[in-house]
């Protein structure tokens, strides 16, 4: 199982495919398994990669409350790009993901590309 060491911590992360990164950050209720499909289509253009964020087992579970927050989820974001030598992303957010993935624009403005967004599909 790949793991990226993030200050002090491991996300486990999945990748697929050759190209520009885009990396999918997922939302409070799911994990990097949510991604599966936008990850496989994807990846036949891009190097697709989704990753659990802390506390979303098999990536690591810290005890401490306070190892937990919006900007750390940034943080983990920015790590993981650093700890796969990525310089540039596209970053792909739902929900809790959309909000790091959209406050990450500003915190590391090196390594944003256009914004995407996922949008869930409406009942008709």
């Amino acid at each position: 199982m790949p793991h990226a060491a993030v200050d002090g911590i491991k996300l486990y992360y999945e990748e697929a495919g050759q190209g520009s990164p885009l990396v999918f950050v997922h939302e409070f209720a799911g994990d990097y398994r949510s991604w599966r499909p936008q990850v496989q289509f994807f990846s036949r253009r891009y190097r697709a990669i989704a990753y659990n964020a802390r506390g979303y087992p098999p990536s690591d579970v810290p005890e401490d409350p306070k190892a937990y927050s919006q900007d750390r989820a940034v943080e983990d974001l920015r790590g993981l790009l650093d700890a796969l030598s990525i310089k540039k992303a596209h970053v792909c957010g739902l929900s809790k993901g959309g909000y790091a993935r959209y406050t990450s624009r500003s915190a590391i403005p090196i390594a944003c590309c256009p914004s995407w967004w996922r949008v869930p599909a409406t009942a008709a």
